[in-house]
């Protein structure tokens, strides 16, 4: 194998790999809490955009968190059945499922909810304040780039 530098990729400086790996490891951290409630990274994910949006359908729980419609159909199914969410025909289109959550569900997110937020503080503690904005501020810039036709595929 060539030694070129233009022919090889070195991971530890390549940003999307990095990232990745750095997803992957918060994604494991905030789990220990939702992990101890029997819920999978997407069952949590899913109850979670419920409880953010009170009444979605699977198709715009697709769209918000990029997920794929088999994973969701499947965390809905598992929430469904441990009696956490509820659904009904919507009220704006009757071909159109709506997902809230139970009040099973909402005592569920409720407590849920603040452990997670102190396992981020938690996970952001070694940064400043000034940091933090800057993350938040330019993952979302990212975010919106990747989203945007800025970015194209050569």
């Amino acid at each position: 194998m060539s030694s070129d530098s233009e022919t090889q990729l070195d991971l530890k400086g390549f940003f999307p790999y990095q990232f990745s790996i750095l997803a992957q490891q918060m994604s494991e951290y905030i789990a220990q809490i939702y992990k101890k409630y029997d819920l999978s990274k997407m069952e949590w994910r899913v109850l979670a955009t419920i409880g953010q949006h009170t009444d979605i359908s699977a198709r715009e729980i697709c769209q918000f968190t990029h997920f794929d419609k088999m994973q969701v159909s499947r965390a809905i199914a598992k929430l469904m059945a441990a009696e956490y969410l509820s659904q009904q025909i919507s009220d704006t289109d009757r071909r159109t499922i709506s997902l809230k959550l139970s009040s099973k569900g909402i005592d569920l997110y409720q407590e849920i909810i603040p452990l997670v937020r102190d396992q981020e503080q938690r996970l952001l503690q070694g940064l400043t304040d000034s940091e933090r904005q800057m993350l938040r501020q330019l993952t979302l810039k990212l975010s919106g780039h990747l989203a945007s036709s800025d970015v194209e595929e050569k």
